[in-house]
């Protein structure tokens, strides 16, 4: 046999040869199965209307309007911490501000009066949860044009 063949041969086979026999383990997967221990506006739909806004008024202080919402905790889970967040999605102006289905309008979510930061949770004390207002702001350098708006977000309570 050549020297070449012997090479070829011992090249060919190494990934044969290097094959080893597997091992096999099981897994096995737990937890625990848990009912929603918090209840937001006892499982309502909040609505909040603006009314009618005047486009050259928009200006992230007119037509405010608080967000009647109630937590209640069934369970509260001993030392947890209650983290509440504004599940939305942004105005393409401002990543703080809610996206509506007008062109340049936004509504801000404020949490005692600052801004809250959508998809960000923030700490509560699930015995008094913070006001929240929210109030209709539009994007700088843009003229409002009239017609019905609406923006949907989803407030979720969650121990962390």
């Amino acid at each position: 046999m050549s020297t070449v063949t012997m090479m070829l041969l011992v090249a060919v086979s190494a990934p044969v040869l290097a094959q080893q026999t597997g091992d096999q383990l099981t897994v096995r997967f737990s937890g625990v199965l848990k009912k929603k221990p918090c209840h937001i506006n006892n499982d309502r739909r909040i609505d909040v209307a603006f009314g009618n806004v005047g486009v050259l008024k928009v200006d992230g202080e007119r037509y405010q309007q608080s967000v009647p919402y109630s937590i209640v905790c069934d369970a509260p889970e001993p030392g947890g911490r209650l983290m509440l967040s504004v599940k939305g999605t942004a105005a393409g102006f401002d990543d703080v501000v809610l996206a509506t289905n007008a062109d340049g309008l936004g509504i801000l979510i404020r949490q005692n009066g600052q801004r809250m930061r959508l998809n960000t949770p923030l700490l509560i004390n699930v015995d008094h949860p913070p006001p929240l207002e929210a109030v209709p702001v539009k994007a700088p350098g843009i003229a409002l044009t009239g017609g019905r708006f609406q923006a949907t977000a989803t407030l979720l309570a969650e121990y962390e």
